[in-house]
C-alpha cells in the first residue's frame, strides 16, 4: 500500500469517525441537557473503529530486518470509567478509565533485507493482532461549548498481548503468539450527552506498542544465524473510533 494510499485511508477514517458524531451534535440546539454535575460518575463503553499505522514496522534482529507494511485495519473494545466531579477545577473534570480493545491489521507486503531488493510473496491470512489492556485519565470541559458537548483530551498505559502471523516465500515467517509489550496512548476527542446517562463519542488517538517480537522460522524450525532469531520492533498507529457510554 502506497503511502498516497494509506494517507487517504486516514483521511477517510478521520472524516468518519467525525461524521459518525455530526448528526448527534447538529440537534444540541433544540433540546434540554444535564448539566455536569447531573451526569451519572460511573460508566461503561463500548466502540469500535479503524487503525492505521504510521509507517512500515521493520522487524530486526539487529542484522537483517523483515520491513512490513499492513493494511489499514479494525479495533473494537469497551471501558470501564469514572468521572471525578468532586475534584474539578476551572470548569475541567477529571475521569479515570481502564479499557480492553481487540485489533488487527492484514500484511500487505513484506521485504526481506537478505533476499535483495525485490518484494516477497506474501499469504494470505499474514498479520497481527493485539488484545490491549490500558489505564487512562482524561480532562473533561464540559462547559466550553455547552449543550451536552464535551471535549477532552488523555493519555494512558499498559499492555498490549500481540500475536504475529506473517508468512512469506512459502514457508518464511514471523511468528508469535502472546508477546506481551508495553503499550501507551494520546488521545482527544468529543462527546454528546443524550441525556443524564447516555452519552456518544468519538476521538483519534496515537497508540504505540513498544519493541513486539517475533520469531523467524522457516515452516516450524526457527532460523539461526544472521537471518534468524528474534525481530523486534514498536508498532505506531493512529486509532479513529466512536462509540456509545452508559451511566450508572
Amino acid at each position: 500500500m502506497s503511502t498516497g494510499i494509506h494517507n487517504k485511508l486516514l483521511s477517510f477514517g478521520v472524516a468518519a469517525a467525525i461524521s459518525i458524531g455530526a448528526p448527534a451534535l447538529a440537534v444540541a440546539a433544540d433540546k434540554t441537557f444535564p448539566t455536569p454535575e447531573e451526569v451519572k460518575s460511573w460508566y461503561v463503553s463500548v466502540f469500535g473503529g479503524a487503525n492505521f499505522h504510521t509507517g512500515d514496522v521493520d522487524y530486526t534482529n539487529g542484522i537483517t530486518t523483515v520491513n512490513t507494511e499492513f493494511d489499514a485495519g479494525f479495533t473494537f473494545g469497551g471501558a470501564l470509567g469514572y468521572k471525578w466531579h468532586n475534584l474539578e477545577v476551572a470548569g475541567l473534570i477529571p475521569r479515570t478509565e481502564l479499557e480492553f480493545n481487540y485489533s488487527k491489521n492484514s500484511a500487505d507486503a513484506i521485504n526481506f533485507s537478505g533476499n535483495g531488493p525485490g518484494q516477497e510473496v506474501v499469504a494470505s491470512g499474514s498479520g497481527a493482532s493485539a488484545v490491549g489492556i490500558l489505564g487512562s485519565v482524561y480532562v473533561d470541559a464540559p462547559k466550553i461549548f455547552g449543550h451536552g458537548i464535551t471535549p477532552y483530551i488523555g493519555a494512558g498505559a499498559g499492555v498490549n498481548i500481540v500475536n504475529h502471523n506473517l508468512i512469506y516465500n512459502g514457508g518464511l515467517n514471523l511468528n508469535d503468539d502472546g508477546d506481551t509489550v508495553f503499550a501507551w496512548h494520546v488521545t482527544g476527542g468529543i462527546s454528546y450527552a443524550v441525556n443524564s446517562r447516555v452519552s456518544l463519542f468519538t476521538d483519534v488517538g496515537f497508540h504505540q506498542a513498544v519493541n513486539t517480537s517475533s520469531i523467524r522460522r522457516n515452516g516450524a524450525v526457527t532460523l539461526a544465524g544472521a537471518g534468524g532469531g528474534s525481530f523486534e520492533d514498536d508498532i505506531n498507529s493512529v486509532v479513529v473510533k466512536a462509540g456509545i457510554s452508559v451511566g450508572f
